[in-house]
């Protein structure tokens, strides 16, 4: 399965990302919030690279009407990294 490439919003320099529930590290099974233009992007960590990447699968857009965003839709693999996650939850 490809993942898309999607230029990602990134965290101000020094900016944390805030974590919710047992964890404070992104790992396997984690839902992490992205963003790409101002848009929120909910997607579940389905693998963690040797290279600091991100695997993962998209799974809402909240706070939008949006199913789909430019070739972005839920259920697409996309690969991300550390500086572009803002929350994590497990």
């Amino acid at each position: 399965m490809e993942t898309q490439e999607i230029s990602f919003d990134v965290r101000q320099q020094g900016q944390p990302i805030e974590y919710a529930g047992s964890t404070s590290y992104v790992s396997e099974g984690c839902e992490v919030q992205l963003e790409a233009d101002g848009v929120q992007i909910y997607a579940k960590v389905v693998k963690t690279n040797a290279d600091q990447t991100f695997e993962g699968e998209v799974t809402d857009f909240p706070g939008s009407d949006l199913d789909e965003l430019g070739d972005l839709k839920i259920g697409s693999p996309i690969r991300f990294e550390d500086r572009h996650i803002f929350r994590s939850a497990t």
